[in-house]
């Protein structure tokens, strides 16, 4: 697998979808809500849960990191990606992973997959 920076086009994309799922979330909250408080509670909170997936495994399927210490480029799995800390600097968009190469947490770069 091959890796290249990120664009701001990329970003626009994963902005675009983090607010389609909040979106959902937040209109099926005003209709769930309104028709009863503990099933529609019990529902929504299935269907965060849902978004959340679903957001999460398309995130950890187009993004990979670099470790800033040693360079290496490696991908991880959904459930460290949604666990992780992460964030953003004057040089862009971090998580915060252990590199499989030299064992160090660091703030690991962000990079979008290429397939090639």
């Amino acid at each position: 697998m091959q890796y290249e920076e990120v664009t701001r086009r990329d970003w626009e994309r994963t902005a675009l979808y983090l607010a389609g799922g909040m979106l959902l979330i937040m209109t099926a909250a005003i209709f769930l809500f309104a028709i009863n408080r503990i099933i529609g509670a019990i529902i929504w909170f299935a269907l965060i849960g849902v978004v959340l997936t679903i957001l999460v495994s398309w995130h950890t399927k187009m993004y990979a990191y670099k470790c800033k210490q040693c360079g290496e480029q490696f991908e991880i799995s959904p459930v460290t990606n949604f666990v992780s800390p992460q964030g953003f600097g004057k040089n862009g968009a971090w998580k915060y992973l252990k590199c499989p190469r030299c064992n160090k947490h660091e703030r690991a770069e962000v990079f979008k997959k290429v397939n090639r």
